[in-house]
């Protein structure tokens, strides 16, 4: 087989077996209900906001929305997003915040469970070792992604149906926003399946993605800190702030950043993973 097949197989294995293994499964529910959950509390915080600023005009509100907004992202851009639905842009944040949770509960076993087990010498049978890695790459990115379009989809139904906004903003404005968590999660993918490769245990895997997610998240609490701008490059979550951008090619520089991210993590994991005794 050529590599995109061997690459296309692993990611049809990996799918199959996240969504029919009990793991995967309660994920799932659990993502779910956490969906619902998260909708009621924002229609609810919605509805509270409305009670206390019954007195304001919508365009006052929407230029109170986007002076708190000018203060993170550049001019031209938070008068774009004060457009947007505001339930849907805190489900964003939301969103791009706990996709890294996400990602560590269904990926510390992604290559080391194979590993410990031995299964991995199968699967590098018929595929290439660097196929099998990428495919491992692909595979969770792909789970995470329906997992996170499907908690979407659920919260844009209970907007609709709540008249929080119309159809054609909430599918518009969502999908663009699930669209920006895209990137930003190919990197945390990239990094979990790098790390999680160096361990033979689960248990091991888990912690040491863990503890690499908090570095990255430790370098970016001190670029804040020292305001040092180098250092917030090297934390996935920081590049929303250029994909949302109404600039094309800020944009594009995000999108960029986060494939030569997830392209570092897995190619680098690639080449040492086919070096390895397995």
């Amino acid at each position: 087989m050529n590599p995109f097949s061997e690459v296309l197989l692993i990611v049809q294995r990996e799918l199959r077996r996240n969504f029919r293994s009990v793991k995967g499964i309660v994920l799932a529910v659990l993502t779910l209900l956490g969906g619902a959950g998260t909708s009621m509390l924002l229609v609810k915080f919605q509805q509270f906001k409305r009670a206390k600023l019954a007195d304001i005009s919508p365009e006052q509100i929407r230029s109170l929305r986007e002076e708190a907004l000018s203060q993170v992202y550049d001019a031209d851009t938070a008068k774009n997003l004060s457009a947007s639905p505001e339930v849907l842009y805190f489900l964003l944040m939301l969103t791009i915040w706990l996709t890294p949770l996400l990602i560590v509960f269904l990926g510390f076993d992604n290559v080391s469970s194979e590993l410990q087990h031995r299964a991995v010498r199968y699967w590098t049978i018929r595929t290439r070792r660097g196929s099998y890695f990428v495919g491992k790459f692909f595979g969770l990115w792909t789970t995470v992604s329906v997992i996170t379009l499907a908690m979407n989809f659920l919260i844009w139904v209970v907007c609709i149906a709540r008249g929080e906004a119309s159809a054609g903003d909430t599918f518009g404005w969502g999908a663009r926003f699930w669209l920006t968590s895209l990137p930003m999660s190919a990197a945390w993918c990239g990094v979990a399946t790098f790390v999680g490769s160096f361990f033979r245990q689960p248990f091991l895997a888990l912690l040491g993605i863990c503890a690499g997610f908090f570095v990255l998240w430790l370098v970016w609490a001190i670029g804040v800190g020292t305001n040092t701008e180098a250092l917030l490059y090297f934390y996935p979550n920081y590049y929303d702030k250029l994909l949302l951008s109404t600039k094309i090619w800020t944009a594009v520089g995000g999108l960029a950043a986060c494939a030569g991210f997830a392209a570092a993590m897995v190619g680098g994991g690639s080449y040492l993973f086919a070096r390895r005794d397995v």
